[in-house]
């Protein structure tokens, strides 16, 4: 019973090095595969980013204007960064 189990682990450890073999082969390189991973890494980064500062500068408005300390800015930051993080990986998602 104990061989059987080995000689299963040792199948699936075989079928990953074969699949990390593959995945490198696919892998493009030079300065092309450069540029694309920084505009994926802008592609993620600036809508965080960006609704972030954004329910965070609304937020201090309305805390300003209705004199309720930091209520609004963390909610809408919060908000931001949900909204963002989502549109990142809806953005991502439709990379693949």
């Amino acid at each position: 019973m104990n061989d059987r189990s080995t000689n299963h682990h040792r199948n699936d450890m075989r079928r990953a090095v074969q699949r990390d073999f593959s995945r490198h082969a696919r892998r493009e390189t030079g300065n092309r595969a450069f540029w694309q991973s920084l505009g994926v890494l802008g592609m993620v980064g600036w809508p965080i980013a960006l609704t972030t500062v954004g329910g965070a500068l609304a937020g201090r408005y309305l805390d300003a204007r209705f004199g309720t300390g930091v209520q609004f800015t963390l909610m809408l930051l919060t908000a931001g960064a949900a909204v963002g993080s989502y549109t990142a990986w809806h953005a991502l998602r439709g990379r693949a």
